[in-house]
């Protein structure tokens, strides 16, 4: 015999009903993670071969944006002129906001690498990063731009072998590499943080490009066709996540894209708690940003497929789920106060919604099991050593739940904040550098 929700207290049916509204919707996310994971375990039928080098090679533009950031600026320009590329076909862009002392040291560079290597300067940080990177999208002269954050180092093949991916289709817009890490093993938070960025590089990237889902540029590590970035109205101080809503106008723009998980660009993690709680905050409020300015084009884009509409507005809407789980936390404190101990163990299970709830609850849990376990799985690490990492990384998201909850809700209000710099420290471990440099991850 069912047990109807009309025979709960009205503070009972409340708690209940608020409950399983915010479970449900957790359990949508947990669906699609899954969904991921198993799409980025398939096969992938459109793989291509390497495709061959151009026979004349396209000049290319790097922009390196900097702000405060003396203690890796020498170590990112070092690895850009060490870029195995013809030096006629390159420039080099470094747009300086500093007042700490990297000034000096990009001027030194420009002194000695003169028309190579080129700083500019600016009155004030208007726009921030997008800012910077529109300031040089607007001097420099390369066919192709290359963007990387001051704490990357990219590989010294990294140019040829991203740009004869340019080559195979004129409506390619970028080339996304998979970041790599530096400092991997600097300590339990890196090594939780790290567990994020491979989750997401090895699952929600790769599964993304297998579906022909949305394209996202990772902020660094990437390659664009200048044109596509120009037909675009270019970089946009809009959001705190530049990086994301250039890569949605690209996609409404009918502009494609190309990732390449083998190709590694490494960078620093960030080594602190409150550097990576600042990051996450940034990134929490920029995403929602981008969801609240094109959630409309995306709804009404005939261009997009329902399930292709679907699969935006859940990445968009992705750290939603923070607000969402501090909801559910906040919740459980009435729920056990308002239910006596027998009605878990009796009447609930004769309530209409308990299989869904159970269903929802069940891909709550699930599915970051799944999915942080398939991408251990898929970087051959020991099953201990991946439990480590699982556990680092869930004492991090319980740290950052209600910063990022905080950072959300602003998006949605409306409320503007600066873009605040994640510190870097130019921190390397010899373990972290090698897995990055020979790491070799099989597409399929």
């Amino acid at each position: 015999m069912d047990y109807p929700l009309s025979w709960l207290t009205a503070p009972q049916q409340a708690v209940l009903i608020s409950l399983s509204i915010v479970t449900m919707l957790l359990g949508i996310y947990g669906l699609n993670w899954l969904a991921l994971t198993a799409i980025s375990l398939r096969r992938h039928s459109s793989r291509r071969p390497r495709p061959s080098e151009p026979k004349d090679w396209p000049r290319v533009s790097i922009h390196i944006p900097l702000f405060n950031e003396r203690r890796v600026a020498s170590r990112i320009l070092d690895a850009c002129l060490a870029l195995d590329y013809p030096r006629d076909k390159l420039e080099i862009l470094v747009i300086d906001d500093s007042n700490d002392g990297t000034s000096e040291i990009v001027d030194g560079y420009e002194s000695r690498f003169p028309g190579l290597v080129k700083v500019l300067r600016r009155p004030d940080r208007s726009g921030y990063k997008a800012g910077a990177l529109q300031l040089a999208l607007r001097i420099s002269s390369g066919d192709f731009i290359a963007v990387f954050d001051a704490d990357y180092v990219p590989p010294r093949d990294f140019l040829k072998a991203t740009i004869p991916h340019f080559y195979e289709d004129e409506r390619i817009a970028f080339v996304q590499t998979r970041l790599g890490y530096l400092n991997k093993f600097s300590s339990w938070l890196t090594l939780g943080a790290s567990l994020a960025m491979d989750a997401h590089d090895l699952i929600d990237q790769m599964a993304r490009y297998k579906a022909d889902l949305f394209p996202h540029f990772s902020g660094t590590g990437g390659v664009f066709r200048r044109a596509a970035i120009e037909s675009v109205g270019g970089w946009s101080p809009d959001t705190l996540a530049e990086d994301l809503d250039l890569s949605m106008r690209l996609l409404l723009g009918g502009w494609k894209y190309r990732y390449l998980p083998e190709v590694i660009c490494p960078g620093e993690l960030p080594p602190t708690f409150s550097a990576f709680k600042r990051q996450q905050y940034r990134w929490a409020k920029g995403f929602t940003e981008c969801l609240k300015k094109y959630w409309w084009r995306i709804i009404f884009e005939r261009g997009l497929s329902p399930l292709k509409k679907l699969a935006i507005l859940l990445q968009l809407s992705a750290y939603v789920v923070f607000p969402l789980s501090a909801i559910g936390m906040l919740l459980t404190i009435p729920y056990y106060l308002v239910f006596p101990v027998n009605f878990f163990f009796v009447n609930y299970w004769r309530l209409s919604i308990t299989p869904l709830m159970l269903a929802s609850t069940a891909a709550v849990y699930l599915s970051p099991m799944v999915v942080y376990g398939t991408a251990i799985s898929k970087l051959h690490e020991g099953w201990m050593d991946g439990l480590r990492r699982l556990a680092c990384l869930g004492a991090l998201a319980c740290g950052i739940i209600f910063s990022n909850s905080k950072g959300v809700l602003e998006a949605l209000l409306g409320l503007k904040s600066p873009f605040i710099r994640t510190p870097k420290y130019g921190q390397i471990d010899p373990r972290s550098l090698e897995q990055s440099l020979f790491e070799m991850i099989p597409f399929g």
